[in-house]
């Protein structure tokens, strides 16, 4: 995957969270965003964020699109009647075959591998190794999302999974969290793989392993230690 980049810009504060808060009861909101954050509660989506993802490969863009609630994707068309991506792709494809199909006539009456000849099949080369890295699935893209903090948190139960998800979309997805973390230390905190979420449990149909190692503990440890003892239940009575 070729170098991307990502920023990350806030668009909102924790005084809309808690004014969304203030809607619903009559009094004052004194709550975080990480406890807000950590239930999940309806505030959570006053929280935007601005996320450009530059020089990406287009089946990752393809993977962040999906998740359609509560982000809105803004993508760079790859049209060739539009200032897009890739412009005449087409017509690169169709002058390579034009420069080999010279060549195999030329060879074929007696021409000899050496000076122009090779220039031109070097030249050929390179021209497809471009093709290689610029189309198909690895078309490189640039993608911009206005998200809120609740898409994020469920984005990273799936983009972070190590066994279902494109080991370069976790790659793109663990950029877009540091990032995250630079803006909003919380949300990132709360932007966990779906495992740790779940405290151990696998929704897939085939569990990676991922539950069984010394790193799937120490990610857990660090995810729990944002909640209190009562949040874990050890200061609740056992009752009969």
């Amino acid at each position: 995957m070729k170098d991307f980049t990502v920023s990350v810009r806030k668009l909102t504060d924790e005084g809309l969270m808690r004014e969304a808060c203030e809607s619903t009861f009559i009094g004052t909101s004194h709550v975080s965003l990480e406890t807000i954050y950590k239930s999940e509660h309806s505030p959570v989506r006053t929280q935007l964020f601005w996320i450009t993802l530059k020089n990406i490969p287009l089946f990752i863009s393809t993977h962040l699109i999906r998740h359609h609630v509560g982000s809105v994707p803004f993508q760079l068309t790859c049209r060739d009647d539009r200032k897009g991506g890739n412009p005449g792709l087409i017509a690169k494809i169709a002058d390579i075959r034009t420069r080999l199909s010279n060549l195999i006539d030329d060879w074929s009456k007696g021409g000899s591998f050496i000076g122009p000849h090779a220039e031109e099949a070097e030249s050929i080369s390179e021209e497809l190794n471009w093709l290689a890295d610029n189309s198909d699935r690895y078309t490189p893209v640039n993608l911009s999302v206005l998200v809120n903090a609740q898409s994020l948190i469920d984005m990273a139960k799936l983009r972070l999974c190590s066994g279902t998800a494109h080991h370069e979309t976790v790659e793109v997805f663990k950029a877009i969290k540091q990032k995250i973390s630079e803006v909003d230390p919380a949300l990132a905190s709360m932007m966990v793989r779906k495992c740790v979420y779940r405290n151990g449990l696998c929704g897939e149909q085939r569990c990676c392993g991922f539950n069984h190692s010394s790193a799937f503990i120490v990610e857990l440890q660090d995810y729990v230690s944002h909640f209190t003892e009562k949040q874990r239940g050890n200061l609740i009575l056992p009752t009969e």
